[in-house]
């Protein structure tokens, strides 16, 4: 079984150079047995680049493929219309839902091709299309068995289980925890797996706060499940439309320090099961993948940094997350980003033994969010990724009181 990755995006696309690595088409997958029967993971506008991949590779043999949509959001949906070989005679494709019916699936599906919402309906399309509603009881397709299990997402969702060939794979997106009875089920779809594909569009503070009840989960969650149910290896998935390429490599490798067996889906990212390889194709270059070693900690921090007058401010918070070229910290309200600010870490004598050790160093503010309960104390505060800025030569920020412990300081 051979799985290839056409979107990746979450909630709309992006085509963006910053983007580029991962890829800002949203959700498409294809799925191959070994006798080359063909499945389609959702509808993004990732299934145009799967379209055209197809015609090259089939030229005028006749295409058929099984299309399975977990739900009907545009942005899993948005990629039919431009999908070439539903214009080409011969071809069949069969759809398949166990949120719709027939009839009510080939209405859904059409309903975005209708006047006004595109210059020609879907009575264009000459391929031989067949609209059928799937039960909730495994079935058989081909040499492989496709099961399903409801996920937690407004109007619906459901998550696919395909086994075939002495291996398994899952596809669970669209889906916040929190719910008992969508999580047990999303556990029973993933027991065991050799892969599963996980939403991870938010990260767990987002969760906590104010993407609570959005529908979607984070990196945290699909660890946890990894862990739990057994899964084999972890991709993250249904990217957020703000989270670049620097940005999920953060997030993918936070996975990592706890469930080793972690990606991230990009565009191209093929998975041969059951075998286990993983590659990654990156077909439209773009960004540099952020090279430097992150570690996971939680050291108390204070930042300082000038108003608008120029006075000196300053607040203490809490680093989760550092690296040679960047640190994520939490403090209790949102920060000038306009010139660099002063990040003094603080190693508590508990750990060095000598007295309370400082390091400071300059770090440009480039994403603040805001998020609650990630403090000490419960409560609203932000959530800040910064860039270290080890050629800049500002002067020092003045601390606006003294400190009266004994400090070891380190600049970078």
């Amino acid at each position: 079984m051979l799985i290839r990755f056409w979107g990746v995006r979450g909630s709309t696309p992006t085509p963006e150079p910053k983007n580029s690595r991962y890829g800002g088409n949203t959700a498409c997958l294809e799925v191959r047995l070994a006798d080359n029967s063909l499945i389609i993971l959702d509808c993004g506008s990732g299934m145009r680049g799967l379209g055209k991949s197809l015609q090259d590779e089939f030229g005028e043999r006749p295409i058929q493929a099984s299309v399975y949509l977990t739900h009907f959001h545009w942005d899993h949906i948005q990629g039919i219309p431009f999908f070439t070989p539903f214009y080409r005679r011969g071809n069949r494709f069969k759809f398949h839902s166990v949120l719709r019916s027939g009839s009510e699936l080939k209405d859904t599906i059409e309903g975005q091709m209708a006047n006004p919402y595109f210059p020609v309906n879907m009575g264009v399309m000459a391929a031989q299309r067949d609209f059928s509603k799937m039960e909730k009881e495994p079935i058989r397709l081909q040499d492989a068995t496709l099961r399903s299990a409801p996920m937690n997402h407004p109007q619906g969702c459901v998550g696919y289980r395909i086994e075939a060939e002495g291996s398994s794979f899952v596809l669970a997106t669209d889906t916040e925890p929190g719910s008992p009875m969508h999580d047990k089920a999303l556990r029973e779809l993933a027991r065991d797996a050799d892969a599963m594909v996980y939403d991870a569009q938010y990260t767990p503070e987002q969760l906590a706060g104010e993407k609570k009840g959005w529908g979607h989960s984070s990196w945290l969650e699909g660890v946890r499940i990894a862990q739990e149910c057994n899964v084999k290896r972890l991709i993250l998935f249904h990217h957020d439309p703000d989270s670049d390429d620097a940005y999920i490599d953060g997030l993918v490798m936070r996975a990592q320090q706890e469930f080793p067996n972690t990606w991230g889906a990009n565009e191209g990212l093929r998975i041969s099961l059951p075998d286990g390889v993983v590659s990654h194709t990156n077909r439209l270059g773009g960004s540099e993948r952020r090279m430097d070693r992150r570690y996971h900690v939680e050291l108390p921090v204070r930042v300082m940094w000038r108003d608008s007058s120029g006075e000196p401010r300053e607040a203490d918070g809490v680093a989760k997350d550092i690296s040679r070229s960047g640190i994520y910290f939490f403090v209790p309200s949102a920060i000038s980003a306009e010139e660099p600010v002063q990040v003094e870490l603080v190693l508590p004598d508990e750990l060095t033994h000598q007295g309370d050790m400082r390091i400071q160093m300059l770090a440009k503010p480039v994403r603040q969010e805001r998020v609650v309960n990630t403090l000490r104390e419960p409560g609203t505060g932000m959530a800040i990724a910064a860039a270290l800025d080890e050629s800049s030569d500002e002067p020092p920020i003045a601390r606006t009181e003294s400190e009266p412990t004994t400090t070891k300081s380190h600049s970078r």
